[in-house]
């Protein structure tokens, strides 16, 4: 009996000792990245749509082609307007000042008219 316990107790020590389990990872050396989206759940459902395609579709569509003309038509209307606002404003200019060298001109003979210049002549005294 007392090799029995002998037996067993060795048998318990020997089973219950600690093991270190030698365990590799699987390491994957070729990562390549896939053709496909895989970033978000959501993209694989019906009707879902990148951001980035969304917009492409947008811009590529006729009323958004449509809509970027009427600007642009818009844009240029106003380029002229605005021009032919510097130009009424640059004759009107024009105008004031031709009417003010007029009017200087014309006060100006007034008063040669209005004062005539006597000579040196007329200014002595006759005895």
């Amino acid at each position: 009996m007392k090799n029995f316990i002998v037996f067993s107790f060795f048998l318990l020590m020997v089973s219950c000792g600690n093991k270190e389990v030698v365990s590799e990872a699987v390491v994957e050396e070729n990562v390549a990245i896939p053709p496909y989206d895989t970033i978000a759940v959501d993209s694989f459902s019906t009707g879902a749509m990148s951001v980035d395609i969304a917009r492409k579709i947008k811009m590529s569509s006729v009323a958004y082609q449509d809509s970027l003309r009427d600007v642009l038509k818009k844009m240029e209307a106003e380029k002229l307007l605005q021009k032919e606002k510097e130009e009424v404003e640059k004759a009107t200019k024009k105008g004031e000042e031709d009417l003010k060298k007029a009017e200087a001109s014309k006060l100006k003979k007034e008063k040669d008219n209005a004062s005539p210049e006597v000579s040196p002549s007329d200014n002595t005294v006759k005895p």
